[in-house]
């Protein structure tokens, strides 16, 4: 991504105590760059069976802290709650139960006690294929993935930098529906259990047709508008001008870049993006 390389990356400019820097969520390298099969059939049994719940935690009633990407890794990993030893990474795992809470915890097994298959996404998947899983799988859990992190990182950075438009219930009802029209679909916790998308309409702004994620991006605009810094373009929806779009591409790369170097300065590192 053009504009995370060009961010100006010094941790000088990262607020401390603004917002939590953890991770709401894993991120995809996690999955991706497991180098062995067993880990990687771990990984993705702990993460569907914690899934659920940590969505509506995170939603409905957020911790005040969150997971390093070392203790997501931990915790993907476990194979049992029963026995930690006292090794780094068993303490890491002691101190990510503490954010994700027994409840959640207890949901990993690991490899013991798993069923011989698993549905996702209307997918009957065999457990004894995850560690080499098939290509829709991942695809999809990837997907979703990034929706999730560009969600909520989203809805964390605008509590802080547009903080007066929450706080009236008429006012944070407008942000909410506002914030849910930048991802296609439903809105609210529903919105995670539907289908993930099969057609290039359902992309919102990942769609290759400028004219399909136009809209979506728009929408992306005008919450960021609201936000200190903002680029002044950002007050007026951009419009296709029939003859190469450029002012229309540009826009969008001056949005990108305005929204990654403003998230590294309040979290800390790279923003998930479409």
């Amino acid at each position: 991504m053009l504009a995370w390389k060009i961010a100006d990356k010094n941790p000088q400019w990262v607020k401390p105590g603004c917002i939590d820097l953890g991770y709401r969520f894993p991120t995809l390298t996690l999955f991706t760059n497991v180098t062995s099969l067993e880990h990687k059939k771990t990984y993705l049994l702990n993460w569907l069976a914690a899934r659920p719940l940590w969505i509506s935690r995170v939603d409905v009633h957020p911790p005040s802290k969150f997971p390093s990407p070392q203790m997501w890794r931990d915790f993907l990993n476990t194979i049992s709650t029963e026995q930690l030893s006292s090794t780094r990474s068993a303490a890491s795992k002691m101190a990510v139960q503490d954010i994700l809470e027994d409840d959640i915890v207890h949901l990993t097994c690991g490899l013991v006690g798993v069923p011989e298959t698993i549905t996702w996404c209307g997918m009957e998947v065999k457990v004894a294929l995850l560690s080499d899983p098939p290509l829709q799988l991942m695809h999809s859990l990837l997907w979703e993935l990034y929706e999730l992190n560009f969600h909520y990182e989203l809805l964390t950075l605008d509590w802080v930098l547009a903080a007066n438009l929450w706080s009236s219930d008429e006012s944070q009802i407008g942000r909410q529906t506002l914030l849910y029209s930048i991802l296609p679909g439903k809105s609210g916790l529903v919105m995670w259990s539907e289908s993930l998308p099969q057609e290039v309409q359902q992309l919102g702004m990942c769609a290759p047709d400028i004219e399909v994620s136009l809209p979506y991006f728009n929408n992306f605009c005008e919450l960021l508008s609201t936000w200190p810094g903002a680029p002044t373009h950002l007050q007026t929806p951009t419009e296709l001008d029939g003859q190469g779009n450029s002012l229309v591409y540009e826009h969008i790369f001056i949005t990108c870049q305005f929204y990654v170097q403003t998230t590294y300065n309040y979290l800390g590192h790279q923003p998930s993006l479409p």
